[in-house]
């Protein structure tokens, strides 16, 4: 479990992670038709479900996410294995979250402000 006081780094650290997803998705496509291109992935949270698992206290800022090349995946003749439908899925549900997280983070400051306000 989370702290409440650790939300909010919590939230940054999930949109920051997002962000960089975004812009590794954004670089597939854009090398869709460049021969032998990997398409890469960020690895965070399995990492992160990982860090959750061994520490009750819920201190995951030591997890960073990692860019890695995803192997296993069908290739075309050239070599690339960029498979645009499948990028254009993961951009959605990137963007899903990116708003989802964003939108956390927007109800915790107004709890807060509503906390600070008083009746």
């Amino acid at each position: 479990m989370i702290p409440p006081s650790q939300h909010v780094d919590t939230l940054r650290q999930l949109m920051d992670v997002a962000q960089l997803r975004h812009r590794v998705i954004s670089h597939n496509l854009a090398n869709v038709n460049t021969p032998g291109y990997r398409r890469l992935d960020v690895e965070f949270e399995g990492e992160l479900a990982r860090q959750l698992a061994r520490s009750s206290d819920g201190d995951i800022q030591s997890v960073q996410p990692q860019v890695v090349a995803e192997e296993g995946l069908q290739e075309r003749a050239d070599g690339n294995n960029v498979d645009v439908d499948r990028e254009m899925g993961q951009l959605n549900k990137n963007a899903t979250l990116f708003q989802t997280y964003s939108q956390l983070l927007a109800t915790h400051f107004s709890s807060m402000r509503r906390a600070m306000e008083g009746p």
